[in-house]
């Protein structure tokens, strides 16, 4: 980029001085982190040896799915046809209600097969006979927890993910009795679904709002990061979703290294696409047209202060038909996908870079054809900047990278990719305007 100057601040681990006892303190740290983080997610695992289903989607879920409505529909228990529908997140409860009714009807689901569970923090504008926000208190209703006591699929709405939070967890954290009655139904072998706020909740920890450029540069520009709790039916991960189509890998990795949150793994869903998970074998599988992104943060290092950066984090993308066993966070790749080393797609150096005239900046294009499916290239390097300053992201061919690449059965083409390196180092960016 003629005219473009970047300079990297003290790199993703610092070049920063720290006094003996802060640097036995950061040795002491990391030890436990590898002794801790293989028994959390070993723990992880346990908790999560019985019980049901979760379908969690990334967001933007095309009603023609058939791969993601019909893994909710087939994950329901014999003799549990009930579908929850709980529009908590939406500020047009009813609509989107509708809405989620008529695909699952498209997709087998008979109509004396929906519940819609009264549960709202806003009224809905478009229905004047109703004021939905008298439901806030619903969570303590007898009749609606008995709704949901019959449900072979409970299904929460996108919208506010603060929203359901706020209705279904009490102000100490603890449970209230409708969301404990839907963890008494997951653990009973029911599928419990959500997609983009529906999605957030999913995960014990929640990332509550916050853009990467926002994350990562402090607030400085965009939207700072905010986490808070999660309702936690998935044990030892974050969940993030829009992923790719909102550019959220640097807020996940934020939000995986953030000291106030326990977990260090992280899986980012794209929109229309959803990590099917199974508990009682502790496996997952992904369905839908994008990746699921893998992001491994228990061996990264986090430069301290308001301008992040972060050394040490390991990178794949699952697609559909790809499984991924969730205590070895080990992603196996769907059987018509064939590995790329030594039959690398193309063989050209590429120059670093980004911006609307760099073409497509996807992750499956960058890590895989870019990096994988390249014999020329070891690194790439992406720049993201606002103003003045800025961030690079830096993936690299590491030892255990693995690349495969094929087309699944919507013939679409598709990577699988595992152990990438990614480290994420603070810039300052000068713009000038070229000479001639």
């Amino acid at each position: 980029m003629a005219g473009v100057h970047l300079a990297a601040d003290a790199g993703p681990c610092g070049a920063i001085k720290r006094g003996d006892d802060r640097r036995a303190w950061g040795r002491l740290l990391m030890l436990l982190r590898w002794i801790v983080a293989p028994l959390a997610l070993l723990g992880a695992a346990a908790a999560q040896a019985e019980g049901g289903t979760l379908v969690i989607v990334g967001g933007g879920l095309d009603p023609a799915n058939g791969e993601i409505y019909g893994a909710l529909l087939k994950a329901r228990p014999d003799g549990a046809p009930t579908i929850a529908i709980i529009p908590a997140a939406s500020g047009e409860s009813a609509a989107s209600a509708r809405s989620a009714t008529r695909a699952l009807e498209r997709h087998g689901a008979k109509p004396e097969d929906f519940v819609t569970i009264r549960l709202a923090l806003v009224d809905d504008p478009a229905t004047a006979e109703v004021d939905e926000s008298g439901w806030a208190g619903n969570a303590y209703d007898p009749a609606e927890i008995a709704a949901l006591e019959r449900a072979g699929a409970i299904w929460f709405l996108g919208g506010d993910q603060a929203r359901i939070t706020a209705l279904l967890l009490e102000k100490n954290g603890s449970d209230t009795p409708m969301l404990a009655a839907i963890r008494r139904r997951l653990a009973a072998g029911a599928v419990v679904g959500g997609t983009s706020a529906g999605a957030a909740i999913m995960s014990e920890g929640m990332i509550g709002q916050g853009d990467s450029l926002g994350a990562l540069l402090g607030g400085k520009v965009g939207e700072a990061l905010e986490l808070t709790r999660g309702l936690g039916f998935l044990k030892g991960a974050l969940v993030d979703q829009h992923f790719g189509e909102r550019a959220r890998l640097g807020r996940l990795a934020v939000a995986l290294t953030d000291p106030a949150q326990r977990q260090r793994i992280g899986f980012g869903i794209d929109e229309d696409t959803a990590l099917i998970v199974s508990l009682g074998d502790g496996r997952a599988t992904v369905a839908g047209s994008g990746y699921v992104t893998l992001l491994d943060a228990r061996n990264a290092q986090r430069t301290p202060g308001r301008r992040i950066g972060i050394a040490g984090l390991t990178l794949g993308l699952a697609g559909a038909g790809d499984s991924i066993d969730l205590a070895e966070t080990a992603i196996t790749p769907a059987p018509a996908r064939k590995p790329t080393a030594g039959r690398e797609y193309v063989e050209r150096p590429l120059l670093s870079g980004g911006g609307m005239a760099y073409g497509d900046q996807s992750l499956g294009n960058v890590v895989g054809e870019g990096l994988l499916d390249n014999a020329a290239a070891t690194v790439i390097e992406a720049h993201s900047f606002a103003g003045t300053t800025g961030v690079t992201y830096r993936f690299a061919k590491a030892s255990a990278a693995r690349g495969w690449w094929g087309r699944d059965g919507e013939g679409r083409a598709r990577y699988t990719i595992t152990g990438v390196a990614f480290d994420i180092t603070p810039i300052t960016v000068a713009i000038r305007k070229a000479a001639d």
